[in-house]
C-alpha cells in the first residue's frame, strides 16, 4: 500500500480482480491462504481447506468467484453461457478461466466498456457452506452449555439486569438504552438473540 501510494479499498479491489498478476497482490493472496488455515486449524478442522487445495489444481484454497450477476432479463447468450448462468456455476479456480468467462460476457454485449464484474477471491462455494454449517453447530453446542449452567435461566436475566442498575446508577455512571431494552426484549420471551450464542 506505501509503496504503491494507495488506499485499503484500491488495494482490496486489486486482491479481488482476477487481472491482478503483481507480485505483492500474489503475496497477500498467499497470506490470506495461510491466515484462513491458521483460523481453520484453531477451531480443529484443519480439513476443511485440505479438500479445496486437493480439488484445486493450483494448491491453493481460494479462487475468484461470483456471488451474484445481474443481467437484463432479454440478455441474448450462448445456451452454455446461459445454462451456467442460470446454474450459478460462477466460481473459477483459475483467473484465466475467470476473465475468459468475464471476456465471453463482454463478446455478447453483456458488459461494455471498462465496467468490471465484482469478482471475490474466496473460498469455493462447498467449503464456505461447510464452514457455515459447522459454525452454526457450534454455536448451538455453546448455547445448549449456557443454558446447562443456568446462564439463560429467568434468575440470571434478573441479576444481570440488577447489576447493569447498580452500575448506571453508580457515580459518573449513565444509563445507557440499549441494556435495558435488551432485557426487556428477553423478558417477553423473544430469546433469538439469546439462541444466537456465538453472535454469527
Amino acid at each position: 500500500m506505501v509503496s504503491n501510494n494507495e488506499g485499503l479499498t484500491s488495494t482490496h479491489n486489486r486482491f479481488h480482480d482476477p487481472a491482478e498478476t503483481s507480485s505483492g497482490i500474489l503475496e497477500l493472496r498467499r497470506l490470506h491462504g495461510e491466515m484462513d488455515q491458521a483460523v481453520q486449524n484453531a477451531y480443529g478442522w484443519s480439513d476443511v481447506l485440505t479438500h479445496a487445495i486437493a480439488a484445486n489444481p493450483h494448491q491453493a484454497p481460494c479462487g475468484f468467484g461470483l456471488d451474484d450477476l445481474d443481467l437484463e432479463e432479454d440478455a441474448q447468450l450462448p445456451d452454455a453461457l446461459q445454462d451456467r448462468i442460470e446454474n450459478g456455476e460462477l466460481f473459477f479456480w483459475d483467473a484465466g478461466d475467470a476473465l475468459d468467462f468475464q471476456g465471453q460476457l463482454q463478446a455478447n454485449g453483456i458488459i461494455t466498456g471498462r465496467h468490471k464484474l465484482p469478482w471475490h477471491y474466496r473460498w469455493p462455494d462447498a467449503v464456505r457452506d461447510d464452514v457455515l454449517a459447522r459454525l452454526l453447530a457450534l454455536n448451538a453446542e455453546r448455547y445448549a452449555e449456557e443454558v446447562a449452567m443456568g446462564l439463560h435461566s429467568k434468575g440470571a436475566k434478573q441479576a444481570a439486569k440488577a447489576s447493569r442498575a447498580i452500575g448506571s446508577s453508580a457515580p459518573g455512571g449513565k444509563g445507557r438504552g440499549r441494556p435495558a431494552k435488551a432485557s426487556q426484549v428477553g423478558e417477553t420471551g423473544d430469546d433469538h438473540s439469546e439462541q444466537m450464542g456465538l453472535g454469527l
